[in-house]
């Protein structure tokens, strides 16, 4: 074991196990949480899908196709969802199947899976911190306010769905860049990361460009010396962007021109600014200041920006100026991970404080480790406040920015509790001791989560959490395959616990099929019969204090969620179990012929 020997000059405490011991720690914290796995749950409606997407491809499904055939909407259940996040847990299934079988299999994988993308984070984190030149109290402390945070629920067993492995990729990516060496296969590394980042979900474009963004400030502010990691970073671009077009879903299809998810667009964006990238580390030395290089940069950027919105201006768009008022107000104001600042200081000031309360303190802390900074140290740590004002911008637009934005916060918080430590260590004495408690309480995301209590929610009580236990669903089987219309977000629930079919789920390329079948909901009780068997619904499911349910029930008092909320029955519904209406229980009906 390392010694734990205090430099009194620099305040660093030697030895690696503190930071380890950090890790494991919160590692094995979580371990508990797979009896749950292990019981039938699984966390939210993207890890239910997700699951369903992995059995359909170790049961035929094509590579390519990654549409749920069970999601009986208008648009065919369209999905864009790539194949990347699936590659793991479906290879661990195939292989343990024999052996386990397929239950077993998929609950050992989906718990454990998340958990070793949160080492793979406490890794990146540490060596970024490390390159940034933080002391080991300082990474210590960044790893506990991050493994605090709210960012850390996207690692808790049976998170499956992308945003893990997309936080993992983006940190896997900062700490290429931060590469003391100025290697090539930095470059490399970058160029795989940002590639497979956006391959995977578009909700990592920002930290997309600001990873290229920050590269492209070490070479102009460094030189020529970054010159051929910058020419390896942009043919790496060009490799991997073409490999991911081609191999992952949808593959070289129409579909490709899309603007959610990784489309023509962003490939020309890829390869043009690749190339741009390219020449200009290969013969950039004749850029001998650092306005000349900038110019250069920023003319690179432009022509690649122009040739993006060339190739698809439509994505520039509103991604939601089709949708409906009545989707809008029925459903997509209720997307929690979409809600912007203004809608939380509405509907949840508490949450408002713990996320931004956290960032806020964080902010100050970022700044700070910037001011200090010596000469070497500074670019490195700008780029570090970059990512770090583009995580928030992104949190202000929708909360679920705060994956990245509390991940980031943590490296700027470690820092000022570290060196806060040290100098406590290396002085002594109260005052130092008392700076050190004080930043540590106002840093930590646990005393914002603990004053967010404070502030109550204005939303409605719901038993969203009982309405997808998964043994609610235990009376669902059966022989006969039924068509269920269902709440929009108990849709991933009866595909990836039943064999039945559903008419909607939470997704924004099932517009059509969301607004179809809210219809039934919301709209007159005397209407809601036809179109039920218009669309050939066998069955209605409905569980009574749902967020979703009490919302129409209050919103469109003349509605059928209305009526069901009352326990008032209407003639062509028959009760398919013996449940009571009760709060919180799934019930299911059979819709009556004419």
């Amino acid at each position: 074991m390392a010694s734990s020997h205090i430099r009194p000059a620099g305040g660093l405490i030697d030895g690696k196990w503190m930071v380890w011991a950090v890790a494991g720690f919160f590692l094995l914290m979580l371990l508990p949480r797979l009896s749950d796995i292990f019981a039938g749950w699984i966390p939210g409606a993207d890890d239910m899908m997700r699951l369903q997407q992995i059995r359909d491809l170790l049961d035929g499904q094509g590579w390519f196709t990654v549409d749920q055939a069970r999601m009986l909407t208008p648009e065919g259940g369209d999905m864009h969802w790539s194949r990347l996040p699936d590659l793991f847990v479906a290879g661990f299934i195939f292989v343990t199947e024999p052996l386990l079988g397929r239950d077993m299999a998929e609950k050992l994988v989906i718990g454990l899976w998340p958990l070793i993308l949160l080492a793979a984070a406490f890794t990146f984190l540490t060596l970024i911190m490390q390159r940034l030149q933080i002391n080991r109290a300082g990474q210590a402390f960044g790893l506990v306010f991050f493994a605090t945070s709210a960012a850390v629920y996207n690692f808790w067993p049976g998170r499956i769905d992308h945003h893990g492995l997309v936080v993992v990729l983006t940190l896997g990516g900062l700490a290429a860049v931060l590469s003391p060496g100025f290697t090539n296969r930095s470059g490399i590394a970058l160029a795989l990361s940002v590639t497979a980042m956006l391959s995977i979900a578009l909700e990592s474009l920002p930290y997309v460009g600001g990873l290229i963004a920050v590269l492209g400030l070490f070479w102009i502010v460094r030189g020529h010396r970054e010159g051929s990691r910058l020419a390896a970073f942009g043919l790496g671009l060009i490799v991997f962007a073409s490999l991911f077009f081609v191999f992952d879903a949808p593959g070289l299809s129409a579909n490709r021109m899309t603007c959610d998810a990784y489309g023509t667009s962003h490939l020309t964006g890829f390869l043009v600014g690749g190339l741009l990238l390219s020449l200009l580390g290969i013969f950039g030395g004749g850029l001998e200041t650092w306005w000349a290089r900038l110019i250069a940069g920023g003319v690179a950027g432009a022509v690649t920006l122009a040739l993006i919105v060339a190739v698809n201006p439509a994505c520039l768009g509103d991604p939601y100026a089709s949708v409906s008022d009545s989707v809008r107000l029925s459903w997509l104001s209720m997307v929690g991970e979409a809600k912007p600042l203004s809608t939380l200081l509405a509907e949840e000031p508490g949450r408002v404080v713990w996320v931004f309360g956290f960032l806020g303190t964080a902010s100050l802390a970022t700044a700070a480790m910037i001011v200090t900074a010596s000469d070497q140290q500074r670019t490195a740590r700008i780029s570090i406040a970059l990512l770090f004002a583009l995580s928030v911008a992104t949190t202000i637009w929708q909360i679920r920015g705060q994956s990245f934005s509390h991940v980031f916060a943590a490296i700027g918080a470690g820092w000022l509790a570290g060196m806060l430590f040290a100098r406590w260590r290396s002085e002594g004495g109260a005052g130092p001791l008392l700076a050190f408690i004080a930043a540590l309480l106002v840093l930590s995301p646990i005393t914002w989560e603990q004053v967010s209590t404070q502030f109550p929610s204005r939303l409605a009580p719901s038993q969203n959490v009982n309405c997808i236990q998964p043994d609610a669903y235990e009376g669902l089987g059966g022989d006969a395959i039924k068509r269920i219309h269902a709440p929009i977000i108990l849709g991933p629930s009866i595909i990836a616990r039943t064999p039945h079919a559903v008419f909607a789920g939470p997704y924004h390329r099932n517009i059509a099929g969301i607004e179809r079948s809210n219809e039934v909901l919301i709209g007159p009780v005397d209407g809601a019969h036809a179109k039920l068997l218009e669309m050939g619904a066998t069955h209605l499911l409905f569980c009574k204090g749902l967020r979703e349910t009490t919302r129409y029930g209050e919103t469109w008092p003349d509605g059928l969620a209305a009526q069901l909320n009352r326990d008032e029955l209407p003639d062509w519904l028959a009760p398919a179990d013996t449940l009571t209406e009760t709060d919180g229980v799934v019930r299911l009906y059979r819709v009556k012929p004419e």
